[in-house]
């Protein structure tokens, strides 16, 4: 446990005890002038956890002008000035309900050209839609119209510009906000009561008041939740709420855990699990997004902490921080019940596999370069063509000494196998850790995808959700078309078959 984290136990261990003491008659002289029982005055530990700010659809309809521009912010007690959407480094959450149609007018007013794409998303990937490919020029804007499906899975999601080159430097800058999906399945009926908390994890570096471009792992970075340094979360004993976590910041890991309790996952990347998943910890990388319950225990100070995370031998160190404490006290709660089983899709597993494909992750020796398959982004190459209505698996493999997170637009995937050893059945998701080699071999995981809705068909990317590694190569194009493709597509994966040498992988560039 690092000294900050003693000084902040010891501080509200202070505090709650000179609350007590305040309330059993502390500061009096002793006596009781009037004959009548003294009443406590109880000072509890006040809340300093905010949610972010909302926009709530109306009618059916999300309609929201969203500014981007230069704003001096403070994010905990440093002053800074950023590129930042509404003005906000935590903008506001964007909440719908499935079937409904979301609105943006885009303006920017950066120095660079933006766009706007909504991770996780299951939309069409053209026109005005969820399309990467639009460009909006400085001083320009644009009017997005994004149509959920009436069959939209509920869950959380969130939004933040995807152009190539300098993706990692525009989210660093805080640009990026939440997104909740609602309809009637979701949260379970026996949650609905409960308190909901959305909690934006990011981070950002911060140098004589300007975010430095390019960002450098060296230069230290400030992680927060929804812009706030270690706010105070509240609860009873008993209480049980509804998390929302989500990891919007543009490279790094996050590895969440309170002590004391188990947080019960039952959603993740806007995918309802099977059932509750009880974790002393979860690993959540960079993208990804968990809905977790947590219900309080006994009175007393907890760290919700990220745990020390070793991305490899050739990547970085996050070394562990606290992100909250949670304070335990007052008269306690009747908790909610949890249900054993939940709504989540279908098990892909046993049915028909249209076509199967292998991807390689891998770097130069520098650690600057990325690529897949041995190919570096190119924005006008289409590298995948899939006909809409197949399920394809692919094998994905990690050739390089670091972590990379594998995630795919428009879609999400069932993660079947991890290095050989098949996975139990939990849900789907759309963002999935590929971990780091030291052996020379490839690491390995097998994934199912379902190109089986109409409205994913267009052309979208897969990539490595790490800023720094998509911006440098670590990405390429798909395209789902509704006519058959056969062999179509050269360049479309390698024989998943074939042993992978990884001396055969070295992304000379």
């Amino acid at each position: 446990m690092s000294r900050d984290d003693d000084r902040t136990r010891w501080l509200l261990s202070a505090a709650i005890a000179l609350g007590l003491w305040m309330a059993i008659g502390g500061c009096g002289d002793g006596n009781n002038h009037h004959g009548a029982t003294p009443t406590p005055t109880v000072s509890p530990i006040p809340e300093t956890f905010a949610d972010p700010p909302e926009i709530d659809s109306v009618d059916g309809v999300l309609d929201t002008t969203m500014t981007v521009q230069p704003e001096t912010i403070m994010v905990g007690e440093q002053e800074v000035t950023a590129n930042v959407y509404y003005g906000l480094y935590t903008p506001p959450t964007w909440r719908l309900r499935s079937g409904d149609i979301l609105r943006v007018k885009l303006e920017n007013m950066i120095d660079m050209t933006t766009n706007l794409h909504t991770h996780g998303l299951n939309v069409s990937p053209m026109g005005d839609s969820d399309n990467i490919f639009l460009h909006i020029n400085p001083t320009e804007s644009f009017s997005y119209e994004i149509k959920l499906p009436d069959s939209h899975p509920p869950g959380t999601f969130y939004y933040h510009p995807h152009i190539y080159g300098t993706t990692e430097f525009q989210i660093g800058n805080g640009m990026s906000g939440g997104i909740i999906v609602d309809n009637d399945e979701y949260p379970p009926p026996s949650l609905r009561g409960v308190k909901q908390r959305t909690m934006l994890l990011k981070d950002i570096q911060m140098m004589q008041g300007q975010v430095p471009d390019p960002p450098m792992s060296s230069n230290g970075t400030t992680r927060s939740v929804n812009g706030l340094v270690n706010p105070t979360i509240v609860l009873h004993p008993g209480e049980t709420e509804l998390w929302r976590i989500l990891n919007i910041g543009a490279d790094i890991y996050y590895d969440v855990q309170l002590d004391g309790h188990v947080l019960q996952e039952i959603s993740r990347d806007g995918n309802s699990r099977t059932r509750p998943i009880d974790r002393d910890h979860i690993l959540i990388p960079t993208s990804a997004r968990v809905d977790v319950v947590v219900s309080a225990g006994a009175p007393g100070l907890y760290l919700l902490n990220t745990l020390p995370i070793d991305m490899g031998p050739m990547g970085d160190y996050y070394p562990q921080v606290t992100l909250a404490t949670v304070v335990v006290e007052g008269p306690p709660a009747t908790p909610a019940p949890v249900p054993t089983k939940l709504p989540a899709p279908e098990d892909l597993r046993g049915k028909p596999i249209a076509k199967r494909r292998k991807f390689v992750f891998s770097e130069n020796m520098m650690g600057d370069q990325f690529c897949i398959n041995n190919m570096q982004y190119d924005p006008s190459r289409t590298d995948t063509t899939v006909q809409l209505g197949d399920i394809e698996e692919w094998t994905i493999q990690n050739c390089s000494g670091e972590n990379h997170v594998f995630h795919i637009h428009q879609l999400d995937f069932q993660v079947i196998e991890r290095d050989g050893v098949p996975q139990e059945y939990i849900g789907r998701q759309d963002t999935v850790n590929l971990p780091y080699t030291t052996t020379g071999d490839p690491t390995t995981t097998k994934v199912l995808l379902p190109f089986t809705d109409p409205v994913i068909v267009g052309r979208f990317v897969y990539h490595c959700h790490i800023g720094e590694h998509e911006d440098n190569g670590m990405m390429q194009n798909i395209e789902v078309v509704d006519e058959p493709v056969g062999d179509a597509g050269a360049l479309a994966g390698l024989d998943p078959d074939e042993p992978t040498d990884c001396n055969d992988f070295p992304c000379p560039f």
